[in-house]
């Protein structure tokens, strides 16, 4: 909170500071004007249009536009670092005698202008009007908005002629940046196209990463700085775009040889479990299976060495140190990162271990034996057993401090990690659970079961906030929940992955029979919905494919190659 009021204030301060300068600047005299002709010989910068994508097309490309505006011609036909447009500007305000300063006002402030006299001949002032009316194309767009250099009354008489001044041209490069930071997208792709200084103060990184911020949120990936915002902001405007319509390039991945239950996935990997005893992990990029751990015919380590699992893979986490995998032999192994060597065996379950999560402290694991173990994650030293479903728990979720359960008694529990206590039960479903989500920021919780339907529960009241009835039309198997983008991925038995809005429940997306049998896990990211089916297919829907300038959003990670085991 005090970081928000800091940046808050120094906003606010800067903000001030720029509107002194303002008053200031428009408090100064104009400039003495002389008898020197004009010249309307400037190239004039074609016309503009830009849509709701964050895309603009023009005549000339975006990196020729600002070399174009400096090959004006002025005062000996050589600019030197001014451009064409600021030296008309000069040239205007300078032509003719002195006159009475009056002031424009717009939406966001006043601009000093003068009222000019234009030069005697006809034939001049029909020039000045052509190329006065050829550059407003070019500012037109930003005079809605207060800023920049205003033509007033352009193609009237010489009288009533006014002509602003460019105040971004006095101001230091943090104050301009600052000033155009609260301009939305559409309006920053304008302010490039007016001038070279404008395009460089347009395409400033920390004014498009405050554009990026205000409408997408805080970045919550890698080391922010040094990145394209603006392309950022493309990108990402391109993938909203295709997740609303449903763009999405399938893929298959064929290997295993059985129903696969479990999935997860990075920018590098997917790691799958099956009920073949297998995990494999698959090349994201090419869709190749790079390493395959454990398979039924393998031959088995001795008892006193951590071998493979001897059943199903039903679940699965991992990060970028460690695996941990539970099976239906009532284990758990987890495993080393980048090399998947098993180091531990946590062997503290009756019967199948339905689901597994972690931090960087805890490994909590659930089970058909209707318990719950959390162990140290450094030690796999069993903390605690929990209890209190009267059915086997299906699921679980980890968030800081709060443990969320989903059991086959319909009931959904809220616990203390530390001391085991049970904070909370949530009750409304008819039947029996399959799956939970917990938001991160522990606020929401998101389950779904055999009565087909959604909840979404605040976690703080214990409330529900609405059920989506009927959201599919058999079992719902898995769920995912993506805070970051609001949206809600289901998996179910009728063969179908659907993707709902988080905030008001409502359907998105739906993807029905591209599985040949049940959907057994489904998760997603920015860029992908990832699903497995009893049909022993992983099935890749990437919305991203195509898209120009992902790297720039999604650096691309170099290859990871594993051994076969």
């Amino acid at each position: 909170m005090s970081d928000i009021s800091s940046t808050t204030g120094l906003r606010t301060r800067i903000s001030t500071r720029a509107r002194s300068t303002i008053a200031r600047i428009l408090r100064e005299p104009p400039p003495k004007r002389n008898d020197t002709p004009l010249n309307f010989t400037e190239r004039i910068p074609n016309t503009t249009s830009i849509d709701e994508d964050c895309t603009y097309s023009r005549a000339d490309d975006a990196q020729d536009q600002p070399r174009d505006l400096l090959a004006g011609q002025g005062h000996g036909g050589n600019l030197g670092p001014k451009s064409s447009i600021q030296a008309w500007l000069s040239k205007l305000r300078n032509n003719g005698n002195e006159c009475q300063a009056k002031s424009v006002s717009g939406p966001h402030g006043g601009f000093l202008t003068t009222a000019g006299q234009g030069s005697s001949g006809q034939g001049k002032e029909k020039a000045r009007r052509s190329s006065v009316g050829g550059h407003r194309k070019v500012f037109s767009h930003l005079i809605p908005s207060g800023f920049g250099t205003i033509l007033h009354g352009v193609g009237g008489s010489r009288r009533n002629s006014l002509v602003g001044i460019d105040i971004m041209t006095v101001f230091p490069t943090e104050i301009v940046a600052q000033i155009l930071s609260y301009l939305d997208h559409k309006s920053l792709l304008s302010c490039e196209l007016v001038s070279h200084s404008w395009y460089s103060a347009a395409t400033s990184c920390h004014v498009w990463r405050h554009t990026f911020e205000a409408k997408y949120g805080g970045w919550k990936g890698s080391n922010p700085y040094g990145r394209n915002w603006r392309a950022m902001f493309e990108v990402k405007t391109n993938l909203d775009k295709r997740w609303l319509k449903g763009q999405a390039h399938p893929t298959y991945l064929r290997g295993h040889s059985d129903s696969v239950y479990c999935v997860q996935f990075d920018q590098e990997k997917i790691v799958t479990g099956s009920r073949d005893r297998t995990i494999r992990v698959w090349n994201i990029a090419t869709g190749q299976c790079i390493k395959v751990i454990g398979a039924s015919n393998d031959s088995r380590p001795g008892p006193n060495t951590i071998g493979y699992h001897k059943g199903s893979i039903l679940c699965l986490q991992f990060d970028d140190t460690i695996l941990v995998t539970g099976s239906s032999d009532h284990t758990c192994i987890v495993y080393s990162l980048p090399d998947f060597e098993p180091y531990l065996t946590l062997p503290g379950h009756r019967m199948g271990v339905l689901d597994v999560c972690f931090d960087e402290s805890h490994i909590v694991s659930c089970s058909k034996d209707t318990s719950i173990c959390i162990w140290e994650r450094s030690t796999g030293l069993l903390l605690n057993r929990l209890r209190g479903h009267e059915g086997p728990v299906n699921a679980v979720q980890l968030r800081a401090n709060l443990v969320a359960s989903a059991s086959g008694d319909a009931n959904i529990k809220l616990w203390d990690i530390e001391s085991g206590n049970c904070i909370r039960t949530l009750s409304g479903h008819t039947r029996g659970l399959a799956c939970i989500q917990l938001s991160n920021d522990c606020r929401t919780v998101v389950s779904g079961g055999n009565d087909q339907s959604i909840r979404v529960w605040d976690v703080e009241s214990g409330n529900l906030r609405y059920e989506i009835r009927d959201a599919h039309k058999s079992l719902v198997r898995s769920l995912y929940l993506d805070s970051q983008n609001d949206r809600i991925i289901s998996g179910s038995y009728d063969q179908s992955v659907r993707v709902w809005d988080l905030k008001e429940g409502k359907s998105l997306l739906n993807f029905p029979r591209w599985h040949g049998s049940w959907i057994l896990a489904a998760r997603a990211d920015d860029r992908r919905i990832v699903s497995t089916s009893q049909d022993s297919q992983v099935l890749v829907l990437d919305f991203s494919n195509g898209i120009r300038g992902l790297e720039s959003m999604f650096p691309v990670p170099a290859a990871p190659v594993y051994v076969h085991t």
